[in-house]
């Protein structure tokens, strides 16, 4: 991958290319850290097939969208008695309308996502951690345009990582990391830190432990080469974005089907009836449908994913404030609500119970009436148990999948 996939990488407000790879549209990019929803996880050892869904968990209540569902990736770190240390890492797709405009100026798909500052980790590995003292605990402290990164080591495994902006106190921001470390892996004595690159403020940080400088941050690009080859590295790449890939490949696989089909029956014709002049017209005839109808299709389906995109996000009725507060304004007395699951633009299921059947249908009707949900309001079968009525609601938004006929 490192010789065929460019890599590129979003500074500021610039879209960079840090490897030209082959010319082809596909690229891997890297992004600061303050890009990025950044976590050590440990997930006990039962548990850790299902690492991304325990740190989906830890991730969300990070994240400064609430209502956005994330995209986790997990990195083995290392195993440890108390289970098993991952890298988590997520990119919220809210936050993204920068980078998706330049990546579309510059008409390129992304089939990976990750941090800038893990590859420049790659080329400093020998630097951080000397010989003999690989098991020290020490931070390091990189210093980047958009922000400075700050790693908690016990030997070359973080167990705290954060991003702190230009202006943060980087005395403050590097004494609330040692805490989390100690919080996450244990205490242990600050043997140095570590300085790559221009970190303003880093000789205050001596108030800590010896502070160490290892020069230059180095070029990214060869380590995040090598991570895009590795298949365990994280890869935060939005699912939104992952089926644009995906619908990016089928459409070119599908483009050269059509060629060669369309050479093929070409031929056919030409063979069958050995009229060039037949010929050349029913191949400009076909040609021409083809170009009428892909062109049709293109802005059809992105008229169409504007509106999908519209309606999800400026729809504010249908937020999951709004539709809390018109599902608890109908609540009849007597019915409890015992759960919640609201799914943006898609539907809500709300369960409860009651001391008697009555006040539910009441309460189904009212959800009717509202008039909020298009696809149909469904009351489960009610259940009787310990004396009083179990019930399940789902109100659906829309009536079918398209959500726009």
């Amino acid at each position: 991958m490192a010789d065929k996939v460019q890599i590129v990488a979003y500074e500021g407000t610039e879209l960079k290319v840090l490897s030209p790879g082959d010319g082809s549209r596909e690229a891997a990019l890297s992004l600061p850290l303050s890009r990025l929803i950044v976590k050590v996880v440990r997930v006990p050892a039962d548990q850790a097939e299902d690492a991304t869904s325990v740190a989906a968990r830890v991730l969300q209540s990070m994240s400064p969208y609430p209502d956005e569902p994330l995209t986790v990736s997990c990195e083995k770190l290392r195993e440890t008695p108390d289970g098993v240390d991952f890298l988590a890492v997520a990119l919220p797709e809210s936050a993204t309308d920068d980078i998706a405009d330049a990546l579309d100026a510059a008409k390129l798909s992304v089939t990976r996502v990750d941090a800038t500052v893990l590859g420049q980790l790659r080329g400093m590995w020998s630097e951080i951690a000397p010989d003999g003292d690989a098991g020290a605990r020490r931070m390091l402290v990189v210093g980047g345009p958009d922000c400075t990164s700050v790693f908690v080591l016990d030997g070359t495994v973080p167990c705290e990582v954060r991003a702190v902006s230009p202006e943060s106190d980087i005395s403050r921001e590097a004494l609330l990391s040692l805490l989390a470390a100690e919080s996450f892996a244990g205490a242990r004595a600050l043997s140095e830190v570590v300085v790559a690159g221009d970190v303003p403020g880093a000789d205050a940080l001596a108030a800590l432990a010896p502070v160490r400088r290892i020069g230059s941050v180095p070029d990214p690009a060869p380590g995040l080469a090598e991570r895009a080859e590795d298949p365990l590295s994280a890869n935060a790449l939005p699912s939104s974005w992952r089926e644009v890939l995906e619908e990016t490949r089928f459409k070119a696989k599908l483009k050269g089907f059509l060629i060669v089909a369309g050479v093929v029956w070409a031929l056919a014709m030409g063979i069958l009836f050995g009229v060039p002049l037949a010929y050349g017209y029913m191949t400009d005839h076909q040609k021409a449908l083809s170009r009428e109808h892909a062109r049709a299709y293109s802005e059809v389906k992105e008229m169409r994913d504007k509106v999908r995109l519209v309606q999800k996000y400026s729809d504010h009725s249908r937020s999951a404030l709004e539709i809390l507060k018109a599902v608890s304004d109908r609540l009849p007395a007597g019915v409890e609500l015992t759960s919640w699951n609201f799914r943006r633009g898609e539907s809500v299921r709300v369960s409860g119970e009651a001391s008697e059947t009555s006040p539910v249908y009441q309460f189904k009707d009212r959800l009717v009436d509202t008039g909020a949900f298009e696809g149909g309001v469904t009351l489960s079968p009610i259940r009787s148990q310990g004396g009083k009525q179990k019930f399940d609601i789902e109100c659906k938004f829309v009536a079918d999948e398209e959500g726009l006929r």
